[in-house]
């Protein structure tokens, strides 16, 4: 396993110091992330670059680590991150994958709301540019499976949103990678189907569910039912009851997304159009 302590100066010398000033953002169980500085390109040509520079804990998921990067370089698309370059590096005697991504300048969604709720505005926002992410890996047969605050960058301006992480997604055109009885994801926003059901059968409606879930968050500053998986399924409660000063418009878009039928939740495609225009009218 990667240590997240790990000594930067090491790191940067592993990476042939084609990365430089590194910086800690995130630890998790699939590796660690970094803010760093590109110098040099794979080919050794200079280059200047902000990065996202993830490194995974270990081999045991190479096959799953293969599949990000081949979708992340299908995709060109403002509300997902963008695929800089990826490889190996060996630390400690260890080989372990790198992937670097574009910078995506904002804050991620669960620092934000540390510091209170977004506007609806905000809102509308967020959910239009991560239901334009769906729309778009789902024309791939890609299911993010962990759309959550964690993956979500918020802009500065609080007005566009990017989805990040496929690391757990689900291609359905490719042969499951999940044990039977496991699912990936983050409890507390799991769509009903992927809490109880076979990963196989998921869609991008799933997806569509844990982005409602995600707004109800955004709209109160909290989880609405602060974490727990099986309350969040059981109670069904309305947005307008969890937040009654939300604009009707915005609380019946998001009660949709969270409806226990995935045929019953809109498209994506219809969800960024309907977020498009309430954002557009909301001040």
């Amino acid at each position: 396993m990667l240590d997240p302590k790990l000594d930067l100066g090491e790191l940067e010398v592993s990476l042939e110091n084609r990365y430089v000033e590194l910086q800690s953002l995130r630890a998790g169980g699939q590796g660690v992330v970094f803010s760093a500085k590109r110098t040099l390109n794979s080919r050794r040509e200079a280059v200047d670059d902000h990065v996202a520079l993830k490194i995974h804990s270990g081999a045991t998921e190479n096959v799953r680590v293969d599949r990000e990067i081949a979708a992340l370089h299908g995709f060109d698309h403002p509300c997902l991150a963008s695929l800089v370059e990826h490889g190996t590096l060996s630390l400690n005697g260890e080989q372990y994958r790198y992937v670097a991504w574009r910078f995506i300048h904002g804050t991620a969604l669960d620092e934000r709301l540390k510091g209170g709720p977004i506007s609806a505005k905000a809102v509308a926002c967020v959910g239009r540019d991560v239901a334009r992410a769906i729309d778009h890996i789902w024309q791939k047969r890609i299911v993010h499976r962990d759309i959550n605050p964690k993956n979500i960058m918020l802009s500065p301006r609080e007005d566009s949103a990017v989805l990040i992480d496929l690391g757990v997604a689900r291609f359905l055109d490719l042969r499951v990678l999940t044990a039977a009885g496991r699912t990936w994801g983050t409890p507390g926003y799991f769509s009903p189907e992927q809490w109880y059901g076979p990963g196989e059968n998921l869609t991008c409606h799933s997806d569509v569910f844990t982005l409602g879930v995600s707004l109800q968050e955004a709209l109160l500053g909290r989880h609405p039912t602060l974490g727990d998986q099986q309350t969040l399924l059981n109670s069904r409660t309305p947005t307008s009851t969890l937040c009654p000063t939300a604009p009707a418009a915005l609380a019946a878009i998001i009660d949709s997304c969270l409806h226990p039928r995935p045929v019953f939740r809109p498209m994506p495609s219809a969800l960024a159009s309907d977020l498009a225009r309430l954002a557009a009218e909301l001040l």
